[in-house]
């Protein structure tokens, strides 16, 4: 029996090498993807029979959203989850949305090879039963001119002919082909994507064979070739190119290979320019796909439908468009069609706060840069958000078990939102969610919880970042206990700027809490231009008397000088915890410091003053809880979180009653 195809996805360079050697060396083909987009594109133009999928994937999809596409798809892989977070949440989702196992890291090599073999024989038997199930696409097609685009299709997917998509930028071009493709006799086979304007002489031959190949000969490269075969704008391709295609495509039609051509029509409705294309291209089926401006009430049905989706995806279960919201939607022109529309959705759906949207939640796009809000004579900072999304995997301090986090973009208006990477449910990053601060800060509603946040919103609000998707498990990981990685995660996803702008919150007058002694807790906050934290320490030795400050720096300033502070602890205090479920069971000799009533354990401090240095950088984050930048100057004397948070509940106080 002929060895499998396995694909393996996984955003770790020295997974992906790792396993693609070891199953190399059984004898299965093995192909690699770094994130879901890259997974389902292979998935589409070659035939996987098991995919090993990672959880913790960057990009718009991650591994469980990507597992849910894979089978929205209908694409008969197997799949096995890897992942080092292994939570009883994670594991059912993944088994409810069609995954055959659930693999954890660090691998085990004979576990995972006994998983693998599992799981294909679970696959071999499977398409014994159902060899050629159709696909479970939606065509969404209500208004007169769909209903006839809707019987087209079926006719394209029953004939042999080529057939020609027109329709403007985002119009659903290339989901009708795949829908063609997932109606036909080929849906078992690939679905091979190919983007004319891209191809060069030499990526043509790489890609159908060379010029003097005979490509009816059953030994020739362009034999290999399988499935639907779709062709973006080959009309953009020269003369000599389009003749050779022609060729390609009489050949391929004669023994069942498909071929879908898509031609971009101009917004103003001016005809695509096709005259220049093989002419075998377009002897079949001509599919016309009208712009979304023009499909009337199938507008509303696309907005519910790509809700119900995100909606899945981002565990809001019951959130709904209130009419005025679904009125403004039906009035804007949608210029992007279909696709700026699923975009649009997307993003409000995971950006909201309530379960009912209004307009004012929508996100369109924006025609121009907002202009920047002015107080008091100085422009505010504009929102910032990420270049891309990234990912981080290490262990979770206070729950023992592995985690990550996956950071991504927002649109501008959105704030700081924690997912669940399990359940999809989300929320914001926002003192009036605090459910606990001991020994970290805890945000919960409803089902939803996430702790030791503190680090990483720490790093988000010295970095400027204002709107961004987190991803995690129940907890942020702890990772060395400092927010060094962070910065490098950060850096690495890279930073935009959003042109709108975000007004700080500004402190107008000094606030005390508790009683001014350098022997008793305390927080000063005072009036200031940029922010600036001070701390404090009065402690017996080992701490001592210590000082640190943030001068309002930057980036530089917290990346050298606090960012690299960890966490620490005492050792009676650990033992205490050590009984007590949920608190310091990821506690490790690298992932704080651990000290006794006299020294430092387990390791050297990077700075004389690390103790008093971590204090600033737990500030730092919690204050970003007041759901946007804090400028003021302030001095904290032997504080923890619960005093921080009560801290930002003032201040988010005196900034409503100003």
């Amino acid at each position: 029996m002929a060895k499998a195809n396995i694909l393996v996805v996984d955003d770790e360079a020295n997974i992906l090498d790792s396993l693609r050697g070891i199953l190399t060396d059984e004898g299965y083909d093995v192909c690699t993807a770094e994130d879901g987009d890259a997974a389902l594109k292979v998935l589409q133009e070659q035939k996987c029979d098991l995919v090993l999928l990672d959880i913790w994937l960057p990009g718009r999809r991650d591994g469980l959203q990507t597992l849910r596409e894979i089978r929205r798809r209908n694409i008969g892989a197997e799949v096995l989850m890897i992942s080092g977070h292994g939570s009883i949440d994670t594991a059912v989702r993944a088994t409810k949305l069609g995954a055959y196992d659930f693999i954890e890291k660090p691998l085990s090599l004979s576990a995972l090879l006994e998983k693998v073999e599992d799981a294909l024989r679970h696959a071999r038997a499977r398409a014994a039963e159902d060899p050629g199930a159709a696909d479970t696409f939606e065509y969404i097609a209500g208004c007169p001119a769909m209903l006839e685009v809707r019987e087209q299709t079926a006719a394209a997917a029953q004939s042999a002919a080529p057939a020609l998509i027109v329709g403007e930028m985002g119009s659903g071009k290339e989901y009708t082909a795949r829908f063609i493709h997932a109606q036909s006799a080929r849906r078992g086979e690939p679905f091979v994507k190919v983007s004319c304007r891209l191809l060069t002489p030499a990526s043509f031959d790489r890609l159908f064979g060379m010029a003097d190949e005979n490509p009816a000969d059953p030994a020739s490269h362009f034999a290999g070739i399988r499935g639907t075969v779709f062709l973006e704008n080959p009309n953009l391709l020269d003369a000599a190119l389009q003749a050779r295609l022609a060729g390609l495509v009489a050949a391929g039609t004669g023994r069942g290979t498909g071929f879908i051509a898509a031609v971009t029509r101009r917004p103003d409705g001016g005809a695509p320019a096709v005259a220049g294309a093989p002419r075998s291209l377009f002897a079949g089926t001509v599919i016309s796909l009208p712009p979304l401006r023009q499909r009337g009430e199938d507008i509303a049905a696309f907005i519910a439908h790509f809700m119900h989706g995100a909606s899945e995806d981002f565990g809001k279960a019951g959130i709904r468009l209130s009419k005025s919201g679904l009125a403004r939607m039906l009035a804007y022109p949608w210029p992007g069609n279909v696709k700026e529309l699923r975009t649009v959705v997307e993003n409000m759906v995971m950006a909201a706060a309530g379960d009912l949207l209004e307009p004012k939640d929508i996100p369109f796009p924006s025609a121009a840069p907002a202009p920047a809000a002015v107080t008091g004579g100085k422009r505010h900072p504009t929102q910032k958000t990420l270049g891309k999304s990234v990912a981080l995997c290490g262990m979770g301090l206070h729950s023992g078990i592995k985690t990550g986090v996956i950071v991504s973009p927002l649109p501008p208006g959105s704030g700081i939102i924690f997912g669940d990477i399990s359940t999809g449910r989300q929320v914001r990053a926002d003192v009036d969610f605090v459910e606990s601060t001991e020994y970290a800060t805890t945000l919960k509603t409803g089902n939803m919880a996430v702790r030791t946040i503190e680090h990483l919103l720490a790093t988000l609000h010295i970095y400027g970042i204002t709107n961004a998707l987190l991803k995690v498990g129940d907890e942020v990981p702890i990772m060395d206990g400092s927010a060094a990685e962070f910065c490098d995660l950060i850096e690495g996803a890279g930073i935009v700027d959003q042109k709108e702008p975000v007004e700080p919150l500004m402190v107008r007058e000094t606030i005390l809490l508790g009683e001014r002694d350098p022997d008793k807790k305390f927080i000063l906050v005072e009036p200031a231009d940029r922010l600036t934290v001070e701390y404090r320490f009065n402690y017996p030795l080992p701490i001592g008397n210590q000082t640190a400050r943030y001068d309002g720096g930057g980036i530089v300033a917290f990346k050298t000088e606090i960012a690299p502070a960890r966490t620490f602890g005492f050792v009676d205090v650990m033992k205490k915890l050590s009984g007590k479920k949920g608190f310091a069971e990821g506690g490790r000799f690298n992932n704080f410091i651990l000290l006794d009533r006299e020294k430092v354990i387990n390791t050297t401090l990077r700075f004389e003053n690390e103790f008093s240095r971590h204090k600033v950088l737990d500030l730092l984050g919690d204050i970003y809880l007041a759901g946007r930048p804090v400028v003021a100057k302030i001095t904290a004397n032997m504080t923890g979180h619960t005093d921080n948070i009560t801290l930002v509940r003032k201040l988010r106080a005196a900034a409503e009653e100003a």
